[in-house]
């Protein structure tokens, strides 16, 4: 069984029966993962539609044609994609690299970099309220302000970056989590399901 057509990561024959209940997780959390892509598609069409043709746009907030779109559930499709995403593609790496959960991790970040900071940051848990030593304060702030613009022709995650400045310090947000959920779905369809791609 391919597990990744990009990396040719395979599972053997005599190890199916063993990875049963994983390889029955992975179906269902395709099914999320496809589900949510559909539903931002539907989303972007809609703003697409109003958009003039060949003009790079960039909205955020209360910008009329994102008026009719349901921005606070598409916020939450980012929330639930990143969770369901690391989920799908670090259990790949686990069952792959025989159980190591190391080498899971690492795989993990190397798919999925911006998603997984992401996740970490944001759509896991708010830096805000499980800061790291590395979080700076704008980073801490970032983490809860509202997370979705709409560029281009997609919805992407934190495209704007705040800086904040104290008496003494200066801090900007990071710059490493910014993705397209659609975006993000049609990479893991090449590697993952490459019979879906269209």
């Amino acid at each position: 069984m391919i597990l990744d057509y990009v990396d040719r990561l395979e599972l053997q024959d005599e190890d199916l029966e063993r990875y049963f209940n994983e390889i029955r997780s992975l179906n269902y959390l395709s099914q999320g993962l496809s589900f949510l892509d559909a539903q931002v598609q539907k989303m972007e069409a809609t703003v697409i539609e109003k958009l003039p043709k060949n003009l790079q746009v960039s909205m955020f907030g209360n910008h009329p044609d994102l008026a009719e779109v349901p921005q606070d559930l598409i916020a939450c499709a980012f929330h639930w994609y990143s969770v369901t995403a690391c989920n799908y593609v670090k259990l790949i790496g686990w069952m792959a690299y025989g159980g190591d959960s190391y080498q899971a991790s690492e795989y993990v970040r190397q798919v999925l970099p911006e998603v997984h900071v992401w996740r970490n940051k944001i759509g896991a848990h708010f830096a805000r309220i499980s800061p790291r030593k590395e979080d700076t304060p704008a980073d801490l702030a970032q983490s809860v302000i509202f997370p979705i613009s709409f560029f281009d022709d997609a919805f992407y995650s934190n495209q704007l970056k705040l800086t904040i400045r104290s008496e003494n310090q200066t801090t900007s947000s990071r710059n490493d989590m910014t993705w397209s959920l659609t975006g993000v779905h049609q990479q893991l369809t090449l590697r993952y399901w490459p019979n879906q791609a269209s």
